[in-house]
């Protein structure tokens, strides 16, 4: 079963794992290109250029507007794992990282003619994905997790790996056959619990996992503080131009500034 997302338009409060794990998504997205096609991705999102999202075990297929008529569609596979049980928001915590993929573990295709790798419309597709992670981390287990019958049927699914340049000839559709933006109409997503009763506790958020010495050292050293700046009012001596005392004329416009309104 797929479940279909229309990026922006769920409204809930944050879950207590949610923005770590759309952190933690976005720095490995960062990671698998170069900071102007991120740039470019992250301005796709901002746009609403990426208006839908189909999440299914080790698949999740985007549509995302671009320089055509006709939206483009982006293909992400991810090798499916084991389900664990998150009965708590502590232990969705400590498997995070787990369910996380790293740039390396997808499989990235897209319709459009750019050959990078990935193009600026996956980018922006994993950005969309990992900003509705915020309310609803749950998506990131139905996109990284093996179905109840692959578990049972000792099947997983997984997303093939493929060399650079061969994927999108590997997932894309052929240019041309019609179907690469085609996809089923949206089904109503079946509950997979009863309804909750009461109103969640939101936890504490914990320490960005990054902020350590290492990350500290990619930063470089910081600038220094302000210098103190003394306070006491500066002495003035006496010097004379023709028949003017400079130093009684400063402190009279000093004395006549400070006690103006």
């Amino acid at each position: 079963m797929s479940i279909v997302v229309v990026p922006g338009q769920f409204r809930d409060q944050p879950h207590p794992v949610g923005k770590l794990a759309s952190t933690l998504l976005s720095v490995a997205v960062a990671g698998m290109s170069d900071p102007a096609r991120f740039r470019r991705g992250k301005a796709y999102v901002t746009d609403r250029a990426v208006t839908r999202l189909e999440v299914s075990p080790g698949r999740l297929v985007a549509l995302v507007n671009g320089s055509r008529k006709v939206p483009y569609q982006v293909i992400l596979a991810v090798h499916t794992i084991e389900r664990p049980i998150l009965g708590s928001p502590e232990a969705f915590r400590q498997h995070i990282n787990q369910l996380t993929p790293e740039g390396d573990e997808l499989t990235v295709s897209c319709s459009c003619p750019d050959w990078d790798d990935p193009c600026k419309h996956a980018i922006a597709a994993l950005l969309a994905f990992a900003a509705e992670l915020v309310a609803r981390p749950e998506l990131l287990v139905e996109w990284r997790c093996k179905t109840g019958a692959e578990v049972e049927g000792g099947r997983a699914r997984v997303g093939s790996r493929a060399k650079p340049g061969e994927r999108h000839l590997r997932l894309a559709p052929a240019p041309g056959t019609g179907t690469g933006v085609t996809i089923p109409a949206p089904t109503p997503r079946q509950p997979e619990a009863p309804a909750r009763t009461t109103r969640r506790t939101l936890a504490a958020e914990p320490p960005a996992p990054w902020e350590n010495d290492e990350w500290q050292r990619f930063l470089g050293t910081l600038p220094p503080g302000l210098p103190e700046v003394a306070t006491e009012p500066a002495a003035t001596g006496r010097a004379m131009l023709g028949t003017i005392d400079l130093g009684a004329w400063v402190r009279s416009a000093i004395d006549e500034l400070s006690s103006a309104d």
